[in-house]
C-alpha cells in the first residue's frame, strides 16, 4: 500500500482530534503555529526518562495537572524516538481503536491496519486486528490524556501490556483520572510526576512565549511578574496567558494588558 492509499483510508471523524485539538477549551501548550515552535523548557530530565522507556520497551505513566506540559513533552518524545505512535485518548473505545490504528500507520507500522478505514469493522474486529498485529510486532505507543478509562479499555490494554518489547507511555492529570487503567499503571517505579518549572525556567519560557506571540504592551514588566506569580511554574498557563495577551481585546486603549481578564480566561481554558 503506497502513501496515497494510506491517506485515502483515514477516518474523517477523528481528523480534528489527531490535529491536537480538544473537544472543549483551548488546546493548552498547542495553541497554533507559535506555540508549536516553542521548545521544551525545564523538562530535560523528564524527556530523557520517557525516551529511554520508549527505546527500551518499557511502560511508563506520566502525571501532571493540565497545562504542565505533558502533551508538548510527549509529542516531542514521539518525534525524537523513531517509530513511536502518538495517540490522543478517547473515552469512546471504537474511536480510540481507530485513532490507535492510524497512529501506528503514521509511525511506520504495518499499513494493513489502515484497511480498517475502508471496511468499517466493529470494535471487536478492530480490537482483534490490533491484538494480532501488536503481539506479532510490539510497538512504541504514547497515549495522551487518559481520563476515567473504562473496563473495556482495560481489557484491551491487558492483552498487550505484557508483550515483550512493547512500550506504552500514558499520561493523565492524576492517578484517579486513570479509571480502570489504574490496575495496570500502579507501580510508582514506573510513574513520572511532572513538577512545576523552576523560577529560571518559567522566566525563560515567558520570554520565548512573548517573542513567539509578538506580545507588546506598556506594562510588560508588570505583566511578566504577575504571570509568573499566578502560574506558579505551570508552563501551559504561562504560554496561554502570553497567547491571550497578544490579542487586541485584552489591551486597554493605552496599550496596557488587562491582566485580570487574561487570568480569568486562562483559568477557564486550562481548568475546564
Amino acid at each position: 500500500m503506497d502513501s496515497d492509499q494510506v491517506r485515502a483510508c483515514r477516518f474523517p471523524v477523528i481528523r480534528a482530534r489527531r490535529n491536537g485539538t480538544r473537544q472543549s477549551g483551548s488546546p493548552i501548550g498547542d495553541s497554533g503555529p507559535a506555540s508549536a515552535s516553542l521548545p521544551l523548557v525545564g523538562l530535560g530530565p523528564e524527556q530523557k526518562r520517557i525516551e529511554t522507556a520508549l527505546r527500551n520497551g518499557e511502560s511508563l505513566l506520566v502525571l501532571g495537572p493540565r497545562g504542565s506540559g505533558k502533551t508538548h513533552l510527549l509529542r516531542e518524545c514521539s518525534h525524537r524516538v523513531p517509530g513511536t505512535a502518538f495517540v490522543p485518548y478517547s473515552s469512546n473505545l471504537h474511536l480510540f481503536l481507530q485513532t490507535l490504528s492510524l497512529g501506528l500507520v503514521d509511525a511506520g507500522y504495518d499499513d494493513t491496519l489502515c484497511a480498517a478505514g475502508r471496511t468499517k469493522p466493529t470494535s471487536v474486529h478492530l480490537r482483534g486486528m490490533l491484538w494480532n498485529a501488536l503481539e506479532k510486532r510490539p510497538a512504541r505507543i504514547i497515549i495522551d490524556g487518559i481520563d476515567s478509562a473504562s473496563f473495556p479499555v482495560l481489557r484491551f490494554f491487558q492483552r498487550i501490556y505484557f508483550v515483550r518489547g512493547m512500550s506504552i507511555v500514558t499520561s493523565a492529570r492524576d492517578a484517579f483520572g486513570l479509571g480502570a487503567l489504574g490496575r495496570l499503571f500502579w507501580d510508582p517505579r514506573k510513574t513520572l510526576q511532572l513538577k512545576p518549572l523552576s523560577d529560571a525556567a518559567s522566566t525563560a519560557l515567558f520570554k520565548r512565549a512573548v517573542h513567539a506571540y509578538g506580545v507588546r504592551a506598556a506594562n510588560l514588566d508588570e505583566f511578566r511578574r504577575r504571570v509568573l506569580d499566578a502560574a506558579a511554574g505551570n508552563g501551559g498557563q504561562i504560554v496561554e496567558m502570553c497567547r491571550l495577551a497578544s490579542r487586541p481585546e485584552y489591551l486597554t486603549a493605552t496599550g496596557r494588558i488587562k491582566f485580570e481578564l487574561v487570568r480569568i480566561d486562562c483559568l477557564v481554558s486550562t481548568m475546564g
